[in-house]
């Protein structure tokens, strides 16, 4: 496994850390200080902005498990691959491509988020 690889299964990890302060330590492991995550309702920058996101995805909808469905594909300092939120029963809720970008230490710069699928009105 590569390093950066590594990088994004921590990243992926802190989706389903619901301990504030635990989620702050892989944040911090997985993320460059001024680490922007890019999705179609959120742009959150900086550790604590990622937290309060992951908070909110959380509080919206519990007992989801977020996982990497995809190899992560590595071309310089950017990657992809694929993920998905799946609910108890393992059905996806959300899933989605993500593309990192890396800081020259090797965290995570920036996370840009596209969505395959979202949940439609009354699914959940």
């Amino acid at each position: 496994m590569s390093d950066r690889q590594q990088q994004i299964d921590t990243y992926v990890d802190t989706w389903n850390e619901s301990d504030v302060d635990q989620r702050h330590v892989l944040i911090e492991s997985a993320w460059a200080e001024d680490g922007t995550y890019h999705a179609p309702a959120v742009d959150a920058h900086g550790y604590g902005a990622i937290s309060d996101n992951i908070a909110r995805i959380q509080q919206k909808y519990p007992n989801r498990v977020f996982c990497r469905t995809s190899e992560v594909f590595l071309h310089k300092d950017r990657a992809r691959y694929t993920w998905a939120m799946l609910d108890p029963a393992g059905s996806a809720t959300i899933a989605g491509v993500d593309y990192a970008l890396f800081a020259t230490d090797g965290r995570l710069r920036r996370v840009t988020c596209v969505y395959d699928r979202k949940p439609r009105p009354g699914e959940l």
